[in-house]
């Protein structure tokens, strides 16, 4: 197992649709045990494989509360969601940067798992915005593509705040240059 870089904003995979898994192989469950190393030191509720440069139908999602059972859904959909809520919601792809998403309140998704059995998975609150939010990298949509543009916010070290935050308001223009930045700052350390 290796802990994969994480793309960013304005890289092309994420923005492309991704290739269903047709078979499960010893590069799919690389590519699945890799996310999940990944996931750690990255510090996020889940993560698609363009998180990682790979442009197929996997994610990967914490789904216990305490935070020590990692998931993989293979080729998963949504098939059945209902409600409306928003939430503030941010990405590693997009690192620091946060926005108001309206997401369903429940979803229940059907997947495969490493050893090729179908299986059902239902999420309320968090865990139906994190599943929406994982879908949408399959098919090559962001947070921001939904957020509120009047919402964004970069979030900033700072111990003046009681949280150890604070919010910046930005737009997406600014939010799309900053990554693109990033992204510049990558290749000539030669990352990519």
């Amino acid at each position: 197992m290796a802990v994969r870089e994480i793309t960013y904003c304005g890289e092309a995979v994420l923005r492309r649709n991704t290739k269903k898994v047709l078979t499960i192989d010893d590069e799919v469950i690389r590519l699945v045990n890799d996310m999940r190393e990944t996931m750690g030191p990255a510090a996020g509720m889940g993560l698609a494989a363009p998180q990682v440069g790979i442009s197929s139908r996997v994610v990967t999602m914490w789904t216990d509360s305490e935070g020590e059972e990692i998931t993989a859904l293979i080729n998963p959909r949504i098939v059945e969601q209902e409600g409306e809520e928003k939430s503030y919601e941010g990405c590693l792809s997009l690192p620091t940067l946060r926005g108001i998403v309206m997401r369903p309140s429940r979803v229940v998704v059907e997947a495969i798992d490493l050893e090729g059995e179908e299986f059902v998975m239902e999420g309320e609150g968090i865990m139906a915005h994190c599943i929406a939010h994982e879908l949408d990298h399959l098919s090559g949509k962001l947070f921001i593509d939904r957020a509120d543009p009047d919402s964004l916010v970069w979030m900033r070290p700072d111990e003046r705040e009681e949280s150890g935050v604070r919010y910046d308001p930005t737009t997406m223009d600014e939010a799309v240059e900053a990554f693109k930045r990033l992204i510049d700052q990558k290749r000539q350390r030669g990352d990519s």
